[in-house]
């Protein structure tokens, strides 16, 4: 007995010190870890001490087991309370809590196992019961009790209350066994949406590796080192960086696995402010790595360094990202719900981009010049008023100027502005406000030094040019009082029409297919590369990917920042790295479905 004593002690100390150090004044839910630990570590020296180790108790073993059992979880709950207060905890106090519960942990395996009976009896000669149920329930269908005697109702009774409780305590332990599986080991992940299809379908299930990627105690910064190189094309699980991190949202997290395993993933509570499911953590894939400048145009990324002075293609990207999902073999579209890019919407948007990149802007200057002429002509004379620039772009609003509003009304913006007195003047500005200025912007052959802004420049001018090519043909119907009905119905204005919604279905792709220069350059132009341990993640279905190119809130956005009147269009594009202590770890094997059809680039690959 003597040595199951010295564990024995050394359990309670190391319990006694944990609730010692867990004593807060401050008036949150930190001061409840003291609380909670100090309670059960009392439980424990009664039972464990007192009944067992003094008296020599032995029908309080399974008790006393049974706390055991639950000591590392319940210090584990108090570690987290204690650290999601108003205040922290610095570095050095939470290795020493740490130290502790670990000290806690193993010496409580330990004597779990000197308790189990055989073990017991070979240390001490001691019997002591076997409370396994199926044996008395054995038992008691033969009639009989432990002792021998004739079972009664109460017997039974006892019998059934003591199975359910022993179900409710392999549940919750088993829930807490898999929460700390969780946070040190694999973590099983349900793949939510179809941002990583065809590598990944919607509910496919993957065991996300954590042991090598660092994983830290709850609420701190104490944990494994991570040891895992992190590189392009790893597929990994992160933290959502869009939504606040603090120790209040950690709890909430803890708090919500918790709850979303004792329900059986019946109930979530790890809501945003809005009551939404938060989508956290997120599955995609590296595609740009630390010491990059990262920036993609027509769904091709590109790349730069301190060393690689230009941009060039990520070959590697081209066999992961996916665009034309009806490209896929058939075998791997009929797992994929959402295959509402068409190849018809597809080739629309390959000929609009077709046709913005051959653009020539000397001759988009001509156009416009002449397009300001024949309005003008088409205007009843008035008397030349002086207007100043800022009049003038005040005359409409950015949610005016917002390219679906100019598709659909275009009519009507049209004739609203014939009526206005300084009409003539604004359409002048907006047509030709960029040719004075936009040369002085040029470097390297692009508008803005690089393919992107060079790109939206183009996309921007043409736009405008058939808005501007509607508008004479409005003005020019009705200068000759034509009904509306008619010249709705030619065959010049049906051309006008298509070309403005080509453009405005480029427009909707925008933030879709493109990425401005990431990280922008500095402010004296000098490019800034991707910091150290940080990572930037895209999704492989790349229109059907909220990720590390967007925000989740949308705001109304210049097309080019080199036009005064630039063409508006509602962005979530809002760039961002992640730290490599968010990720939690890399997706590797999918464990359900077994199988499933191999995509297209891989196929390719092996042939």
């Amino acid at each position: 007995m003597k040595k199951i004593n010295i564990f024995v002690i050394t359990n309670l100390v190391l319990a006694v010190l944990f609730s010692l150090v867990n004593i807060c004044f401050s008036p949150d839910v930190s001061c409840a870890a003291f609380l909670v630990s100090a309670v059960f570590t009392g439980f424990m020296v009664y039972f464990l001490y007192f009944q067992v180790s003094v008296k020599g108790n032995l029908d309080k073993i399974f008790v006393s087991t049974k706390f055991l059992q639950y000591e590392p979880f319940v210090f584990l709950i108090a570690f987290i309370m204690r650290r999601a207060g108003a205040k922290g905890t610095s570095f050095a106090f939470d290795f020493f809590c740490v130290i502790l519960w670990l000290g806690i942990f193993i010496s409580g395996i330990i004597l779990q196992k000197f308790f189990t009976p055989k073990k017991f009896e070979s240390i001490t000669g001691q019997k002591i019961k076997d409370f396994k149920n199926e044996k008395i329930s054995r038992m008691l269908i033969k009639g009989k009790t432990r002792s021998g005697q004739k079972a009664k109702t109460s017997d039974y009774a006892k019998w059934f209350g003591f199975e359910i409780l022993d179900w409710a305590d392999a549940i919750v332990q088993a829930v807490f066994t898999v929460l700390l599986f969780q946070i040190f080991f694999f973590q099983f992940y349900k793949i939510p949406t179809e941002s990583m299809v065809p590598e990944y379908m919607v509910n496919d299930r993957v065991a996300v590796a954590k042991i090598t990627s660092g994983p830290k105690f709850p609420l701190s910064d104490v944990g494994l080192p991570c040891i895992r190189k992190f590189d392009r094309g790893d597929i990994v699980v992160f933290r959502n960086p869009h939504y606040t991190i603090n120790r209040e949202s950690e709890v909430k997290t803890v708090v919500s696995q918790i709850v979303y395993m004792l329900t059986f993933t019946l109930v979530n509570p790890n809501t945003d402010e809005h009551g939404r499911l938060k989508a956290d953590p997120l599955v995609k894939r590296i595609t740009g790595v630390a010491g990059e400048q990262l920036m993609m145009q027509d769904g091709i990324l590109y790349r730069r360094t301190e060393a690689l002075k230009e941009f060039t293609p990520v070959k590697e990207d081209q066999d992961w990202a996916v665009y034309n999902l009806h490209t896929e073999n058939e075998a791997v579209k009929k797992y994929i719900k959402d295959l509402s890019i068409t190849d018809e919407i597809y080739e629309r948007l390959l000929e609009a981009e077709t046709k913005r990149n051959a653009l020539d802007i000397k001759e988009s200057e001509k156009t416009c010049r002449e397009l300001v002429k024949e309005f003008e002509r088409y205007l009843p004379s008035v008397n030349s008023e002086k207007y100043s620039q800022d009049e003038l772009l005040s005359l409409f609003t950015s949610r005016d100027l917002e390219a679906e509003k100019m598709y659909v009304f275009y009519s009507d913006f049209a004739q609203h502005l014939i009526s206005l007195k300084q009409g003539r003047l604004w359409f002048n500005s907006f047509m030709t406000d960029w040719i004075d200025s936009y040369e002085s912007f040029v470097k390297d052959g692009y508008v803005g030094g690089n393919l992107y802004d060079d790109s939206s420049f183009k996309l921007n001018l043409l736009y405008k040019i058939a808005l501007g090519k509607a508008v004479v043909y409005i003005a020019k119907n009705m200068r000759d009082s034509v009904p509306s009905d008619i010249w709705m119905n030619s065959k010049e204005f049906l051309k006008n029409h298509e070309e403005l919604k080509l453009l405005f279905h480029c427009i909707c792709f925008q933030d879709l297919r493109n990425m401005p220069v990431f990280p922008a350059n500095g402010d004296n132009g000098e490019p800034q590369y991707i910091p150290e341990n940080c990572f930037f993640m895209m999704g492989d279905n790349r229109f059907h990917s909220l990720d590390m190119r967007h925000t989740e809130q949308e705001f109304l956005a210049k097309l080019t920042r080199f036009d005064n009147y630039s063409i508006n269009y509602v962005s979530c594009m809002k760039p961002m790295y992640v730290p490599k202590k968010m990720i939690l770890g890399a997706a590797g094997i999918r464990f359900w479905p077994i199988g499933r059809p191999v995509r297209n680039s891989k196929m390719n690959k092996n042939k």
